[in-house]
């Protein structure tokens, strides 16, 4: 178990509709040496998160979770980790993401594993449901029954799937090292498309962004190359969770918030949110922030500030709506409907709410 952590150390405190809220910035998905496929101790880990002002970040390493026995993990004071693990099935594919749980399924059908886990009230994320990729010499690792949504939410934006999507080797391997964080650009649409008709039937998942960090060493003409660290991914997607202001912030405040909607995705590439909020009001008092729902009524309107111009995208029920290019502003609510914001800057993604339902 890790050690208690002070909640003075978090990163803001934000009013949203006379509400208040600790906002914390942090980085879902990242493995440690104790996944097959890395070699980076938790100590370097907790120093990129330290480097970059994380407030959290969560570990998810291949079938197990030996992280939580780490001396490091254990007596980190300052960062909130999250130890969970990553699932797959027989064909690596369908890859999971749980927490707040012990027991590791192996070898078994998505079917099965993802059923237990979610049955069992164990805070659960298919991770990137859908991949792309330009090079037949990287295979996808992909959510292969959509059908199945015996999960709290997904994975709308994965770094390092979207990077390894663009990569072919001998075109441009060389840019994508050297620019990584360049080719991060949006997520996939047919992902967000997924997202949005679940919501749309009725089906309320929430969304998460995450950097898949692994670290990777490759030797080329004689130089030993490491690129896509912590450090580097650290500052791109995060997901920032708005935990009410009577809450201290821990581990289980963090996943409950995660789980229930209550955060937006944003790239930390494109500019820090510093002021950033979003969210439905009307003129009686009522209100409702991500994750959240709030009863039809006249004058409901989506309010949002950032700290510089954006355009922003209004989406409801999985169709845009209207668009605004400013830094203030709102867009009436004209029906029910499941709401969200998409905003970019210069045709890259910089932050996508999660859904606000208007019932």
């Amino acid at each position: 178990m890790q050690k208690e952590n002070n909640k003075e150390k978090y990163m803001k405190k934000k009013s949203i509709f006379s509400r208040d809220f600790f906002e914390l910035t942090g980085c879902v998905h990242n493995h440690s040496e104790y996944s097959y496929d890395s070699s980076v101790p938790i100590s370097k880990i907790i120093l990129a998160a330290r480097n970059n002002e994380l407030d959290y970040f969560t570990l998810n390493d291949h079938l197990n979770m030996q992280a939580r026995d780490d001396r490091d993990f254990r007596n980190e004071k300052d960062i909130l980790i999250i130890a969970g693990s990553e699932i797959n099935d027989k064909s690596n594919n369908n890859h999971f993401l749980v927490f707040d749980h012990s027991e590791i399924i192996k070898g078994e059908d998505a079917s099965k594993y993802s059923k237990y886990y979610f049955e069992n009230g164990v805070t659960c994320f298919a991770a990137h449901p859908f991949e792309k990729r330009i090079c037949n010499k990287f295979r996808k690792y992909i959510w292969t029954d959509p059908e199945n949504t015996n999960f709290h939410g997904l994975e709308i934006w994965n770094a390092v799937s979207e990077w390894v999507g663009k990569l072919s080797p001998k075109k441009n391997g060389v840019f994508l090292v050297f620019f990584s964080s360049f080719f991060i650009r949006k997520p996939f649409q047919k992902t967000l498309n997924y997202w949005d008709d679940l919501a749309k039937n009725n089906i309320r998942k929430a969304a998460i962004g995450s950097t898949d960090a692994h670290s990777i060493t490759h030797k080329w003409m004689g130089l030993k190359l490491v690129f896509l660290t912590h450090k580097m991914l650290f500052k791109t997607i995060r997901t920032n969770v708005l935990l009410s202001a009577s809450e201290t912030p821990s581990q289980k405040s963090i996943l409950k918030a995660l789980r229930n909607g209550n955060s937006y995705i944003v790239n930390y590439k494109q500019g820090n949110p510093y002021n950033f909020y979003a969210g439905i009001s009307d003129s009686k008092g009522k209100s409702a922030i991500f994750g959240e729902e709030i009863e039809y009524s006249e004058n409901l309107k989506f309010y949002f500030r950032l700290p510089k111009i954006a355009k922003v995208v209004l989406i409801r029920s999985g169709k845009k709506i209207k668009t605004e290019r400013d830094e203030k502003g709102y867009f009436d609510i004209l029906g029910k409907g499941v709401y969200r914001l998409e905003i970019t800057q210069l045709g890259r993604g910089w932050i996508y709410t999660n859904h606000i339902y208007v019932i």
